[in-house]
């Protein structure tokens, strides 16, 4: 039977000084690469994530947040209904966020090479860290700027901007929304012009 922990705002008081030292040692572990930042980094930040209850699973080496749950990280948040913490070797392996939806944000930052805010909704959203990577099922959707995806699965590369849409099998259609430039009608007109 698997060791579980189930803390709520009223019974933190209530805990062992000793389990609570367990609780927060096991807490202050969860860092890992920064989103946003070049993969050959080797800065690590640390990610934030508040939930009405968190239960540790010792021994799966899991953490469920319940409750309007958001991880804040840097210039990311994610937040859900429920979010799963895998853990390897005291390091976060992968989070996995559930809603409906579920949502990640990430604010703009021109001198990192993100002009334009990013922001995604699914059913599902799970966060590989050492990837940078985001797996959106059910329902996804993803936002830059006036861009749009919307497919059953979206896997989207954080670092490289890169977007693969579908659902593995093309029987869903994967629709895009994309901004076009604007043409300057006056100088069409004075090209014209000049060809004749």
């Amino acid at each position: 039977m698997a060791h579980k922990k189930n803390i709520q705002a009223p019974q933190l008081h209530a805990m062992s000084k000793q389990s609570l030292l367990k609780l927060i040692a096991s807490l202050t572990l969860m860092v890992f690469p920064s989103i946003g930042i070049t993969a050959t980094s080797s800065a690590a930040s640390e990610i934030v994530i508040e939930g009405a209850s968190a239960e540790f699973d010792k021994t799966n080496n899991t953490i469920t947040y319940t409750g309007d749950v958001e991880a804040k990280m840097d210039s990311v948040a994610i937040n859900g209904e429920i979010l799963l913490v895998n853990l390897a070797q005291d390091r976060v392996q992968l989070i996995t966020t559930s809603g409906n939806p579920a949502r990640f944000s990430q604010a703009a930052s021109p001198s990192k090479g993100r002009p334009n805010d990013t922001s995604a909704a699914a059913e599902k959203i799970i966060y590989f860290p050492e990837k940078n990577e985001l797996v959106l099922t059910g329902n996804a959707r993803l936002t830059q700027g006036n861009n749009v995806i919307s497919s059953p699965s979206i896997r989207y590369d954080i670092l490289a901007g890169e977007v693969e849409a579908g659902d593995g099998k093309g029987e869903k259609r994967v629709q895009m929304q994309l901004l076009l430039p604007k043409i300057d009608s006056s100088s069409t007109l004075l090209e014209s012009a000049d060809e004749e």
